[in-house]
Protein backbone atom coordinates (compact mmCIF):
# COMPACT_ATOMS: atom_id res chain seq x y z
CA UNK A 1 0.00 0.00 0.00
CA UNK A 2 1.40 3.35 -1.07
CA UNK A 3 0.43 6.27 1.19
CA UNK A 4 0.95 9.98 0.46
CA UNK A 5 0.61 12.63 3.15
CA UNK A 6 0.58 16.42 3.25
CA UNK A 7 -0.90 19.18 5.42
CA UNK A 8 -1.19 22.90 6.11
CA UNK A 9 -2.10 24.02 2.60
CA UNK A 10 -3.61 27.27 3.96
CA UNK A 11 -5.25 28.41 0.74
CA UNK A 12 -6.81 31.41 2.49
CA UNK A 13 -3.41 32.89 3.44
CA UNK A 14 -1.73 33.84 0.13
CA UNK A 15 -2.49 33.58 -3.61
CA UNK A 16 0.52 31.26 -3.87
CA UNK A 17 -1.04 28.91 -1.31
CA UNK A 18 -4.13 28.79 -3.52
CA UNK A 19 -2.07 28.06 -6.62
CA UNK A 20 -0.14 25.18 -5.09
CA UNK A 21 -3.26 22.99 -4.88
CA UNK A 22 -3.19 22.15 -8.60
CA UNK A 23 0.48 21.24 -8.29
CA UNK A 24 -0.23 18.99 -5.29
CA UNK A 25 -2.92 17.27 -7.35
CA UNK A 26 -0.50 16.81 -10.25
CA UNK A 27 2.18 15.45 -7.93
CA UNK A 28 -0.32 13.01 -6.43
CA UNK A 29 -1.40 11.91 -9.92
CA UNK A 30 2.22 11.06 -10.73
CA UNK A 31 2.66 9.11 -7.51
CA UNK A 32 -0.69 7.31 -7.81
CA UNK A 33 -1.02 6.54 -4.10
CA UNK A 34 -3.49 4.03 -2.78
CA UNK A 35 -4.21 6.41 0.10
CA UNK A 36 -3.90 10.20 0.29
CA UNK A 37 -3.98 11.77 3.77
CA UNK A 38 -4.32 15.52 4.35
CA UNK A 39 -3.60 16.38 7.98
CA UNK A 40 -5.58 19.58 8.32
CA UNK A 41 -5.46 23.32 7.77
CA UNK A 42 -6.79 23.71 4.25
CA UNK A 43 -8.83 26.88 4.83
CA UNK A 44 -11.05 28.62 7.35
CA UNK A 45 -13.39 29.41 4.44
CA UNK A 46 -15.79 26.53 3.85
CA UNK A 47 -16.15 27.57 0.20
CA UNK A 48 -12.40 27.33 -0.35
CA UNK A 49 -12.27 24.19 1.76
CA UNK A 50 -14.82 22.46 -0.50
CA UNK A 51 -13.18 23.69 -3.71
CA UNK A 52 -9.80 22.38 -2.65
CA UNK A 53 -11.09 18.97 -1.70
CA UNK A 54 -12.91 18.76 -5.03
CA UNK A 55 -9.66 19.50 -6.87
CA UNK A 56 -8.37 16.10 -5.74
CA UNK A 57 -11.20 14.32 -7.54
CA UNK A 58 -8.82 14.12 -10.51
CA UNK A 59 -7.00 11.31 -8.72
CA UNK A 60 -7.60 7.71 -9.63
CA UNK A 61 -10.98 6.63 -8.31
CA UNK A 62 -9.25 3.77 -6.48
CA UNK A 63 -7.33 6.23 -4.29
CA UNK A 64 -8.78 6.53 -0.79
CA UNK A 65 -8.73 10.19 0.25
CA UNK A 66 -8.60 10.83 4.00
CA UNK A 67 -8.68 14.08 5.98
CA UNK A 68 -8.42 15.30 9.56
CA UNK A 69 -9.41 18.86 10.39
CA UNK A 70 -6.88 21.43 11.59
CA UNK A 71 -7.34 24.33 13.96
CA UNK A 72 -7.62 26.82 11.09
CA UNK A 73 -10.35 24.69 9.48
CA UNK A 74 -12.59 25.12 12.53
CA UNK A 75 -11.95 28.86 12.93
CA UNK A 76 -15.08 31.00 12.96
CA UNK A 77 -15.54 34.76 12.88
CA UNK A 78 -15.71 36.34 16.32
CA UNK A 79 -19.23 37.62 15.60
CA UNK A 80 -20.45 34.35 14.08
CA UNK A 81 -23.24 32.39 15.75
CA UNK A 82 -21.64 29.20 14.41
CA UNK A 83 -19.34 27.43 16.86
CA UNK A 84 -16.20 25.46 16.09
CA UNK A 85 -18.05 22.34 17.23
CA UNK A 86 -20.73 22.92 14.59
CA UNK A 87 -18.13 23.64 11.95
CA UNK A 88 -16.27 20.44 12.86
CA UNK A 89 -19.44 18.45 12.16
CA UNK A 90 -20.00 20.35 8.91
CA UNK A 91 -16.51 19.42 7.79
CA UNK A 92 -17.43 15.74 8.08
CA UNK A 93 -20.42 16.35 5.79
CA UNK A 94 -18.40 18.33 3.25
CA UNK A 95 -15.70 15.65 3.16
CA UNK A 96 -18.31 13.03 2.36
CA UNK A 97 -19.74 15.16 -0.45
CA UNK A 98 -16.22 15.68 -1.88
CA UNK A 99 -15.21 11.99 -1.81
CA UNK A 100 -13.01 12.37 1.27
CA UNK A 101 -13.32 10.44 4.50
CA UNK A 102 -13.06 12.62 7.62
CA UNK A 103 -11.17 10.52 10.15
CA UNK A 104 -12.38 12.87 12.88
CA UNK A 105 -15.82 11.37 12.29
CA UNK A 106 -14.89 7.69 12.35
CA UNK A 107 -12.02 5.33 11.50
CA UNK A 108 -11.74 3.41 8.26
CA UNK A 109 -10.25 0.03 7.35
CA UNK A 110 -8.51 -0.29 3.98
CA UNK A 111 -7.56 -3.86 3.19
CA UNK A 112 -6.36 -4.94 6.65
CA UNK A 113 -4.92 -1.57 7.69
CA UNK A 114 -6.80 0.66 10.09
CA UNK A 115 -6.74 4.44 9.79
CA UNK A 116 -7.79 6.46 12.83
CA UNK A 117 -7.67 10.19 13.37
CA UNK A 118 -8.62 13.33 15.20
CA UNK A 119 -7.88 17.02 15.07
CA UNK A 120 -6.23 16.66 18.49
CA UNK A 121 -5.61 19.77 20.56
CA UNK A 122 -3.17 21.14 23.12
CA UNK A 123 -3.06 21.00 26.91
CA UNK A 124 0.22 22.94 27.32
CA UNK A 125 2.10 19.71 28.11
CA UNK A 126 4.69 20.71 25.48
CA UNK A 127 5.53 23.91 27.36
CA UNK A 128 9.06 24.45 28.63
CA UNK A 129 8.66 24.49 32.40
CA UNK A 130 12.07 26.09 32.88
CA UNK A 131 10.51 29.42 31.92
CA UNK A 132 8.15 29.18 34.92
CA UNK A 133 5.32 30.78 32.97
CA UNK A 134 1.98 30.32 34.78
CA UNK A 135 -0.76 28.28 33.14
CA UNK A 136 -2.98 31.36 33.11
CA UNK A 137 -0.62 33.00 30.62
CA UNK A 138 -0.94 30.02 28.28
CA UNK A 139 -4.70 30.13 28.65
CA UNK A 140 -4.65 33.78 27.54
CA UNK A 141 -2.52 32.83 24.49
CA UNK A 142 -0.70 36.16 24.72
CA UNK A 143 3.01 36.73 25.12
CA UNK A 144 4.13 40.35 24.94
CA UNK A 145 2.66 41.75 21.73
CA UNK A 146 2.24 38.32 20.12
CA UNK A 147 -0.90 36.20 20.15
CA UNK A 148 -1.96 32.66 19.26
CA UNK A 149 -5.05 33.36 17.16
CA UNK A 150 -7.07 30.36 18.33
CA UNK A 151 -8.07 32.67 21.18
CA UNK A 152 -9.93 34.80 18.64
CA UNK A 153 -11.26 32.24 16.19
CA UNK A 154 -11.55 28.79 17.84
CA UNK A 155 -14.91 28.80 19.55
CA UNK A 156 -15.28 25.64 21.65
CA UNK A 157 -17.41 25.20 24.74
CA UNK A 158 -14.65 24.03 27.08
CA UNK A 159 -11.05 24.74 28.05
CA UNK A 160 -8.06 23.70 25.95
CA UNK A 161 -7.09 21.05 28.47
CA UNK A 162 -10.55 19.47 28.49
CA UNK A 163 -10.71 19.67 24.70
CA UNK A 164 -7.35 17.95 24.28
CA UNK A 165 -8.44 15.16 26.60
CA UNK A 166 -11.75 14.82 24.77
CA UNK A 167 -10.03 14.27 21.43
CA UNK A 168 -7.56 11.86 23.03
CA UNK A 169 -10.48 9.85 24.41
CA UNK A 170 -12.22 9.83 21.02
CA UNK A 171 -9.02 8.60 19.37
CA UNK A 172 -8.63 5.81 21.92
CA UNK A 173 -12.24 4.78 21.25
CA UNK A 174 -11.54 4.65 17.51
CA UNK A 175 -8.48 2.47 18.01
CA UNK A 176 -10.32 0.13 20.37
CA UNK A 177 -13.18 -0.22 17.88
CA UNK A 178 -11.01 -1.62 15.07
CA UNK A 179 -7.87 -3.12 16.60
CA UNK A 180 -9.24 -6.67 16.51
CA UNK A 181 -9.90 -6.36 12.77
CA UNK A 182 -6.57 -5.07 11.43
CA UNK A 183 -2.89 -5.95 11.19
CA UNK A 184 -1.70 -2.41 11.94
CA UNK A 185 -3.04 1.07 12.59
CA UNK A 186 -1.98 4.40 11.10
CA UNK A 187 -3.07 7.49 13.04
CA UNK A 188 -3.50 10.93 11.49
CA UNK A 189 -3.90 14.07 13.59
CA UNK A 190 -3.41 17.76 13.01
CA UNK A 191 -1.74 18.54 16.31
CA UNK A 192 1.54 16.90 17.25
CA UNK A 193 1.57 13.69 19.31
CA UNK A 194 5.24 13.75 20.28
CA UNK A 195 7.32 16.41 21.98
CA UNK A 196 10.29 15.05 20.04
CA UNK A 197 8.76 16.60 16.92
CA UNK A 198 8.47 20.10 18.39
CA UNK A 199 11.05 22.64 17.24
CA UNK A 200 12.34 24.56 20.27
CA UNK A 201 14.70 27.51 19.82
CA UNK A 202 15.60 28.21 23.44
CA UNK A 203 14.09 31.69 23.28
CA UNK A 204 10.83 33.54 23.84
CA UNK A 205 8.25 34.12 22.54
CA UNK A 206 8.92 31.18 20.18
CA UNK A 207 9.07 28.54 22.90
CA UNK A 208 5.95 30.00 24.56
CA UNK A 209 3.86 29.25 21.48
CA UNK A 210 5.16 25.69 21.26
CA UNK A 211 2.79 24.96 24.13
CA UNK A 212 0.04 25.03 21.48
CA UNK A 213 1.60 22.38 19.26
CA UNK A 214 -0.15 19.33 20.71
CA UNK A 215 -0.36 17.06 23.72
CA UNK A 216 1.68 14.28 25.26
CA UNK A 217 -1.52 12.30 25.79
CA UNK A 218 -1.87 11.70 22.06
CA UNK A 219 1.57 10.15 21.85
CA UNK A 220 0.99 8.00 24.92
CA UNK A 221 -2.02 6.43 23.21
CA UNK A 222 0.16 5.48 20.24
CA UNK A 223 2.99 4.09 22.33
CA UNK A 224 0.61 2.01 24.44
CA UNK A 225 -0.90 0.32 21.38
CA UNK A 226 1.51 -2.06 19.59
CA UNK A 227 -0.61 -1.98 16.42
CA UNK A 228 0.06 1.73 15.83
CA UNK A 229 2.94 1.93 13.37
CA UNK A 230 2.76 5.44 11.88
CA UNK A 231 1.83 8.87 13.24
CA UNK A 232 0.93 11.40 10.54
CA UNK A 233 0.43 15.00 11.58
CA UNK A 234 0.48 18.65 10.51
CA UNK A 235 0.35 21.96 12.43
CA UNK A 236 4.11 22.48 12.52
CA UNK A 237 5.30 24.07 9.30
CA UNK A 238 8.70 22.42 9.56
CA UNK A 239 9.18 19.34 7.43
CA UNK A 240 11.58 16.88 9.00
CA UNK A 241 12.77 13.41 8.01
CA UNK A 242 10.60 10.64 9.47
CA UNK A 243 11.32 10.17 13.17
CA UNK A 244 11.19 6.98 15.16
CA UNK A 245 9.54 7.45 18.56
CA UNK A 246 9.34 4.13 20.35
CA UNK A 247 7.88 1.75 17.79
CA UNK A 248 6.09 4.53 15.88
CA UNK A 249 7.32 6.36 12.78
CA UNK A 250 6.29 10.03 12.92
CA UNK A 251 5.80 11.87 9.61
CA UNK A 252 4.89 15.49 8.87
CA UNK A 253 4.87 16.99 5.38
CA UNK A 254 3.46 20.53 5.51
CA UNK A 255 3.09 23.18 2.83
CA UNK A 256 3.09 26.14 5.21
CA UNK A 257 2.71 29.84 4.45
CA UNK A 258 3.99 30.71 0.98
CA UNK A 259 4.74 34.41 1.22
CA UNK A 260 7.93 34.38 -0.87
CA UNK A 261 7.50 31.36 -3.14
CA UNK A 262 7.79 32.08 -6.87
CA UNK A 263 5.37 30.49 -9.36
CA UNK A 264 8.13 28.59 -11.13
CA UNK A 265 9.14 26.81 -7.93
CA UNK A 266 5.65 25.57 -7.11
CA UNK A 267 5.66 22.25 -9.04
CA UNK A 268 8.90 21.12 -7.41
CA UNK A 269 7.87 22.38 -3.97
CA UNK A 270 4.52 20.58 -4.23
CA UNK A 271 6.36 17.30 -4.80
CA UNK A 272 8.51 17.98 -1.75
CA UNK A 273 5.36 18.58 0.32
CA UNK A 274 3.88 15.20 -0.57
CA UNK A 275 5.70 12.56 1.45
CA UNK A 276 5.18 8.98 0.24
CA UNK A 277 5.78 5.76 2.14
CA UNK A 278 4.82 2.16 1.62
CA UNK A 279 3.64 -0.55 3.99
Amino acid sequence: MRIAVTSDIHTDVTPTNRRIVEHLVNAAEEIQPDVLVICGDISASLVQFSQNLLAFQKLNSQCHKLFVAGNHDIWVDKKSIITSEQKYLTITEICSECDFHHLGGKPIIIDDVGFCGTIGWYDYSFRQERYKIPIERYESKWYGNSIWNDVNYAKWSCSDIKLAHRFETELQTQIDSIKNQVSQIIVATHHLPFQESVIYKGSLPWDFFNAFMGSKGLGEIYLNEPLVTFALFGHTHFKRPPQKVGGVTAISSPVGYLFKMSKRKLPRYAKECLTVFEI
